[in-house]
């Protein structure tokens, strides 16, 4: 038997306070408790941006040649620190300590583009988690406006992103359960498929329900209509297979279920999500350039703006 470690040893938690990030919050909370001990810490962070230097502007000297030159804007700004955003940590902080997290929480406050310092500062701290909430944005503003969100799912590299959103339902005692595991083959995809072994070992006593998922793409399938499809069905074979035996290693082949459908991967996914009520979704990402992540789109960040209801893991490489 294969014994995977826990992999959210460091989990970075954006934190505002809102009703998405609460829920988030309460989600990142049952990740640290699971992993115990083998979770190093677990930081909240508040990124300043640039709506609230807009709220603000007015009131400062653009004469000088930093911001921070400005008497006036050191002490709006120390003022805004002391009075909402530290506090709010410390909520953030206390919540974390009544769900039973005994791993170090500690605290942190940036400043600049939001999406970018997320991932800066997870890159230099070597965290292995993101865990934020999202607002909820249809999929149609989330590509048009863009989003935090979607910023950090295009910038994020060597971790997992784990999307939550307020309609997210899930059980604390098993919420992990029920599980799905989309796959297609590639490294990533296979590397989410091993996070969800650790998780379900983690929650093994609570035998949580696991199903692999593999979509043939029809845009595939209707360039092999003249070859016949035998070739995509027996690839799409194996590669459950290849999930399979992840599971089987872990001492899970029992809990698992696993789909062969074919059509639009990420609409799919979504579909199999809402009618399965799946608590979450664990996929890789497929390694898009961050330009075409953010112009084109993927699969896991089109899946994290349709699903609403589910938590969306996304399995970075």
């Amino acid at each position: 038997m294969v014994t995977y470690s826990y992999p959210f040893n460091r989990i970075l938690i954006p934190y505002d306070g809102s009703p998405a990030v609460n829920k988030a919050l309460e989600w990142a909370a049952s990740l640290a408790r699971a992993g115990s001990e083998a979770v190093e810490k677990v930081t909240l962070l508040r990124v300043i941006g640039g709506a609230y230097l807009a709220r603000h502007i007015q009131n400062v000297d653009l004469r000088v040649t930093r911001m921070d030159q400005d008497a006036a804007w050191r002490r709006m700004r120390q003022h805004h620190l002391d009075h909402e955003i530290m506090p709010l940590l410390e909520e953030g902080k206390r919540f974390l300590r009544e769900k039973g997290v005994v791993a170090p929480i500690e605290t942190r406050v940036s400043e600049g583009k939001i999406g970018e310092e997320i991932i800066r500062l997870a890159t230099e701290g070597g965290y292995t988690t993101i865990v934020m909430g999202r607002r909820g944005l249809s999929p149609v503003k989330g590509l048009l406006l863009g989003s935090v969100t979607r910023q950090v799912l295009s910038l994020a590299q060597k971790m997992t992103v784990f999307v939550v959103g307020q309609e997210a339902i899930f059980d604390p005692d098993c919420p992990i359960s029920p599980l799905l595991l989309p796959v297609d083959g590639s490294e990533p995809s296979l590397a989410a498929v091993r996070q969800g072994a650790g998780l379900a070992k983690t929650w093994e006593q609570c035998q949580p329900n696991l199903t692999l998922l593999h979509v043939i793409d029809f845009v595939k399938v209707s360039a092999s209509l003249n070859a016949g499809t035998a070739s995509l069905v027996k690839e799409g074979e194996e590669i459950l297979s290849s999930g399979r035996q992840i599971l089987k290693e872990a001492g899970l082949e029992g809990l698992c279920t696993d789909k062969l459908q074919v059509g639009a991967p990420s609409r799919l996914i979504t579909d199999e999500a809402a009618e399965g009520r799946y608590a979450l979704v664990l996929m890789g990402a497929r390694g898009l350039s961050h330009l075409k992540q953010l112009f084109l789109g993927s699969v896991s960040s089109d899946v994290v703006h349709r699903a609403a209801r589910a938590i969306i893991g996304i399995v970075y490489l």
